[in-house]
């Protein structure tokens, strides 16, 4: 397999995320996959989605405030949920909502005075435009969640959430790049670091 650069790599995603024939349904099917490692969890971290770019995980969530479609899927799950706040420097804070605004990049981001730490959360729901065949997840490029999920205790909690049409991406992952626990396409769960 050729591997091309992440910046290519990014902009051919951006491409064709948006166009995927039945996206719907597909992520339909990941958010059922999804559930089933949802179970007995009760302190979840998750991102608030780029419609275009992201799997959208907001219809799992029973307390979402965020406007989504309705009876997109039939179960919710009520855990304790944790969005992403940039904050300077390029750091993460996760928040329990209150509500939401708009940040300069038009994504969602909470406001509310209740805090997580990574290692506290059971499982953390990480976003991504696409997935390296062993694991690698590729951002848009800020390294938020590279910084953060540094280790490999952090890592083995993470789940990424993709389209089969788009996996593997065969970019050239760099020392930074973290990589996932598990990812998750409306065909399959893929575990890396099991």
């Amino acid at each position: 397999m050729n591997l091309i650069s992440k910046k290519d790599a990014r902009e051919i995603l951006k491409k064709n995320l948006p166009n995927l024939p039945e996206r719907e349904d597909h992520e339909a099917a990941i958010l059922r996959r999804l559930f089933s490692l949802l179970q007995g969890k009760t302190k979840i971290i998750t991102y608030s989605p780029d419609l275009m770019y992201e799997v959208d995980v907001l219809p799992i969530i029973e307390s979402c405030p965020l406007p989504r479609p309705t009876s997109f899927i039939e179960a919710r799950h009520s855990a304790e949920w944790y969005f992403p706040r940039m904050e300077e420097g390029k750091r993460l804070r996760f928040l329990r909502p209150r509500s939401f605004e708009k940040n300069a990049m038009g994504l969602f981001e909470p406001i509310g005075d209740e805090e997580i730490s990574v290692e506290d959360a059971e499982l953390i729901l990480v976003p991504a435009l696409g997935f390296h065949e062993k694991g690698f997840r590729l951002g848009r490029g800020g390294g938020y969640y590279d910084r953060i999920l540094n280790s490999e205790s952090l890592q083995k909690k993470t789940v990424g959430l993709s389209f089969s049409k788009l996996f593997p991406v065969p970019f050239l992952p760099e020392s930074h790049d973290i990589k996932i626990g598990k990812m998750i396409t409306e065909i399959q769960i893929h575990s890396f670091l099991d």
